[in-house]
């Protein structure tokens, strides 16, 4: 009998080594091979380590954001004290709610503005903006809100999906080398934006989240933009979305929803316009306030392809500046959106 139970245990054993052996295998290709990105350094950012203030107000969304807000021109306006802006390239509206709830862990929260961009609420885009590749909930750190995650949108998901990263793979041995020496650094090691790899190509980081991009508005290529239609919606990225209105309902935190200005030609041939009007619809229903800055008034801010890096929509540096100061402007009143705003896409 006895024999029996050593031998049954011994069956355990083995397989607990086999899952460390492998947990811990997975750990070293991670390590040599994810390369040092920028979420990584925003939500260390957010957790508040380098301040004795609490931010008070977040920017979530994706690229569009990043490379539209400046929080500084928040402050200046009088509409926070504190502002970050967390949009993340390829961020979907699932990561924005964990995001939401992660910086609200370290932070009192009081203030949040969303930026809502259609592209990541239909169902049939190259990525799956269900999940994407995973990278905002493999940088956030050990908590009950990653658990949460892994409860919520994981448990039916391949075991690999949580703890392998090969979508942030190096792509050669060069950048397997570079990563390595990355990691090795200082800055790694202290969380400075000087060891996120890669984010030259976004411009010159000027810190709070935003990046000033200057990149060649003369080679966007051929007219392209994501298609569009109510009937494709992802129902589960609707669902997250209010599930952000509903978290922020319940913890008394301003939510505005914005959409930024995108290329004016992208506007004229693409579905911007329905787009923006459903999300009108939808916000309407729910009690929040949505604010559609592709109706902008020339007076208050022109706006022209030359302005944008790409047909996508994505501002370089001296728009998002002025659109910075218009939006910190309307928010905080000094300028109102009944003066600013075209009434509707109809009135053009």
């Amino acid at each position: 009998m006895k024999d029996k139970v050593i031998k049954q245990m011994g069956k355990y054993i083995r397989a607990v080594i086999f899952l460390v052996v492998i947990v811990l295998i997975t750990s070293v290709v991670n390590y040599v091979m994810v390369r040092s990105g920028y979420v990584r350094y925003i939500i260390h950012e957010a957790g508040n380590s380098k301040t004795e203030d609490d931010y008070d107000c977040v920017v979530i969304g994706a690229s569009h954001g990043r490379a539209a807000i400046d929080p500084v021109y928040l402050i200046e306006s009088g509409y926070a004290d504190n502002p970050i802006n967390m949009c993340i390239q390829g961020a979907t509206v699932i990561d924005n709610y964990y995001m939401l709830k992660e910086i609200c862990r370290n932070n009192d929260i009081r203030k949040v503005i969303l930026e809502m961009d259609y592209q990541f609420w239909v169902k049939d885009n190259k990525r799956d903006y269900d999940f994407g590749n995973l990278k905002v909930y493999q940088q956030l750190p050990m908590s009950k809100v990653k658990l949460e995650y892994v409860a919520k949108e994981l448990l039916n998901k391949d075991f690999r999906t949580v703890i392998y990263k090969e979508n942030a793979f190096a792509g050669n041995l060069s950048q397997v080398r570079k990563n390595l020496r990355i990691k090795a650094s200082e800055a790694y090691q202290n969380y400075e934006i000087s060891a996120a790899e890669g984010i030259e190509t976004e411009g010159t980081y000027m810190g709070r989240g935003f990046f000033y991009r200057e990149k060649d508005t003369d080679k966007k290529g051929d007219f392209h933009v994501r298609m569009w239609s109510e009937d494709r919606i992802n129902s589960n990225v609707r669902k997250h979305f209010e599930m952000i209105v509903d978290y922020c309902k319940d913890n008394n935190i301003e939510l505005v929803c914005i959409t930024e200005p995108i290329t004016p030609t992208s506007v004229e041939k693409g579905p911007v316009r329905e787009a923006d009007t459903y999300f009108a619809n939808l916000c309407s229903s729910l009690g929040v306030t949505y604010i559609d800055y592709n109706l902008v008034k020339k007076e208050y801010l022109e706006v022209s392809d030359s302005d944008f890096s790409d047909w996508e929509g994505h501002m370089n540096g001296a728009l998002a500046e002025k659109f910075s100061d218009l939006l910190g402007k309307t928010l905080t009143g000094l300028l109102d959106c009944d003066d600013v705003l075209k009434s509707g896409y109809e009135m053009e």
